[in-house]
């Protein structure tokens, strides 16, 4: 979930280096570090309980087993299973008891534009995805990060923001796959044929709550034998350790204050008491909501899950986070499975919100990177260039510093954490554009195309928003006002979720960001090498990525042509480089590095970027 941008901090963690820190930051550390202490008390043998089962599979790893691909040369591809596609011939799951819970047209077909049809089961599942992992493996993409898959409300439930469980996020039971998308077969096949490709599998799961407490089942949820694990969130008491297995603390005069600020505004108190939006939180202290979540995550990894996202993480209490994390690792390790990568939803996180730091930077702790929000806002503003209003106006200087106090911020780890243009939760950057007045579709593309070079090769692991490699978007959605100075960091849902209309392989969005996603696995200087600017004035950046002898020269230019001359040889040999993008799209073919013995050139024609590997 996204809200409004963080409440700024004067250090905004920059000099949180070797735990020496100052300022807000100083004190967020300190704040969170006691709350740390506390909640490891109420867990610590559970913890020694982990450490056991860690040092137990480490015996038993067999050696000798190959090493996977360090997941920073890959590209991630992120996807909604029910807008992504169906299998064919279409033939959607209908719900004999809720049977309205599913469009009577074919959405992917018909140009459905009704919210009440954008809240509604579109058919997309996981046999289709299946027969579409090769479009995804020719992208470039090394892994997929699929929304949750359990069990989710089932019916249709009016009133504008309810709808279906089509997203995945309203969870009824944890130990049951959707059957809209299907059965635990379809998952393990899933995993099976991802594997074949040396691709990882990413599963989305809920730890901070299951559904909304006002409608729906209010709170129901189910075990895997379907049986009732608690009934509602009012009638939620665990009758074996006498606890409440949802969190209760709405009446407190924190969380009645929480209510009427943005949750980036929230102390640590309130963001782990305090429910978010209506959803029924989940009170992972109770022994019995522990065990719940924990067991649901190991049972989707013996069904083929690799790593997770963690939905909105930063409302979980910090030290379920470390069991749960810890606990996943023990288990794939006891199966001689690789290590999990692990990315959480802290939303609006990234430089500049200084809890979603500390907690980053806790990571020996967590296992648990993040999601960037404040690279995806920066990158956004500055491919709007011109078109953005005045306070969001960011140049290429603002976007070099924020790219270096990132790797300062995040303690070197930045290159850990997860990168993006847009998701399931912000406008889709296509709709930005549009929203922004800029004038034609050619110019939104060329736009987005600079988005996704900058995002496939500054320091982070990419992140693909389905649909992006082929300029998907919805404008004009019924009844809604955009406002262009919240453009970047606001909600667009549901229309952020259309479903998959077109396959082709030679956009110049899929053709760049395929070649980035080739260069990112075999480059060591593009996954974990150094950031370096060269250039960043106004319209045009140009840095290097350098690891050893493996140097990787990328330039973006946003404005008009551009000649760039430097009185250096930036390491290559004398001679003309049109780089690794070069052919990817019509805009980059006339893009030039000319190299002479008295220095450099750089030519970039309008809204173009080059990319070029000494």
């Amino acid at each position: 979930m996204v809200t409004s941008g963080p409440a700024k901090c004067e250090q905004d963690g920059v000099s949180a280096r070797h735990n020496s820190t100052s300022g807000c930051h100083a004190a967020e550390f300190a704040v969170f570090s006691r709350t740390l202490e506390v909640h490891r008390g109420t867990t610590l043998l559970r913890k020694l309980i982990v450490l056991l089962l860690l040092s137990a599979a480490i015996t038993l790893r067999l050696v000798g087993q190959v090493p996977s691909l360090d997941y920073r040369s890959r590209t991630v591809y992120f996807l909604l299973t029910d807008r992504f596609y169906p299998h064919q011939p279409y033939d959607p799951y209908i719900d004999p008891l809720y049977p309205d819970a599913t469009n009577s047209v074919d959405c992917f077909t018909q140009g459905c534009m009704q919210e009440e049809e954008f809240r509604k089961y579109w058919g997309g599942d996981l046999r289709g995805l299946e027969e579409k992992l090769d479009y995804i493996h020719r992208l470039g993409a090394l892994a997929i990060w699929v929304t949750p898959l359990a069990e989710n409300v089932r019916m249709y439930e009016g009133g504008t923001g309810y709808g279906t469980g089509y997203h995945g996020y309203w969870v009824q039971n944890y130990y049951r796959v959707n059957q809209h998308f299907g059965d635990w077969n379809d998952v393990e096949s899933l995993s099976a044929q991802l594997h074949a490709r040396g691709m990882r599998y990413i599963q989305d799961i809920t730890l901070n709550d299951s559904n909304p407490l006002d409608n729906h089942v209010y709170g129901r949820v189910y075990n895997g034998d379907g049986s009732v694990f608690v009934r509602s969130y009012q009638d939620d008491f665990d009758v074996v350790y006498h606890g409440r297995i949802y969190k209760h603390y709405q009446q407190t005069p924190e969380c009645q204050q929480a209510t009427t600020i943005p949750d980036t505004q929230w102390t640590w108190w309130q963001l782990h008491h305090c429910l978010l939006a209506d959803l029924s939180g989940w009170n992972q202290h109770d022994p019995l909501s522990a065990q719940y979540l924990i067991g649901a995550g190991e049972s989707w990894i013996d069904h083929g899950v690799d790593d997770f996202r963690l939905d909105a993480i930063k409302f979980v209490f910090p030290d379920f986070v470390s069991t749960f994390t810890h606990t996943m690792i023990a288990h794939l390790e006891q199966l001689d499975r690789p290590d999990p990568y692990i990315v959480g939803e802290f939303s609006g996180g990234g430089v500049g919100y200084p809890k979603s730091l500390v907690f980053a930077n806790h990571y020996d702790d967590f296992k648990t990177n993040i999601l960037d929000f404040q690279l995806s806002f920066e990158l956004n503003r500055f491919i709007g260039g011109a078109y953005e209003v005045a306070s969001e106006l960011a140049d290429a200087s603002k976007l070099d510093e924020l790219l270096h106090r990132r790797i300062t911020a995040f303690r070197g780890r930045d290159d850990w954490m997860g990168t993006f243009l847009d998701n399931h939760d912000e406008i889709r950057t296509m709709t930005r554009l549009y929203v922004l007045g800029v004038p034609t579709e050619t110019e939104r593309q060329k736009r987005m195309d600079l988005g996704s070079v900058l995002l496939m090769t500054v320091r982070g692991i990419p992140i693909i928003y389905y649909g992006d490699e082929q300029y998907l978007a919805t404008y004009n959605a019924p009844g809604v006002t955009y406002y262009p100075q919240y453009v970047n960091s606001g909600s667009d849902d549901p229309w952020n979720r259309p479903g998959m209309k077109a396959w082709e392989q030679n956009t110049s969005a899929f053709r760049l960001i395929s070649a980035s996603a080739g260069l990112r696995k075999s480059s060591p200087a593009v996954w974990r090498g150094s950031y370096r600017t060269v250039y960043a004035k106004d319209d045009v950046l140009i840095y290097e990525r350098i690891q050893g002898d493996d140097v990787v020269l990328i330039a973006v230019n946003r404005g008009s042509e551009a000649n760039a001359k430097l009185k250096r040889s930036l390491g290559f040999s004398p001679g003309v480089y049109r780089g690794v993008i070069a052919d990817a799209s019509p805009a980059n073919d006339g893009n030039y590095l000319r190299v002479t013995p008295q220095g450099s050139t750089i030519h970039l024609s309008p809204l173009s970027s080059i990319v070029v590997r000494k």
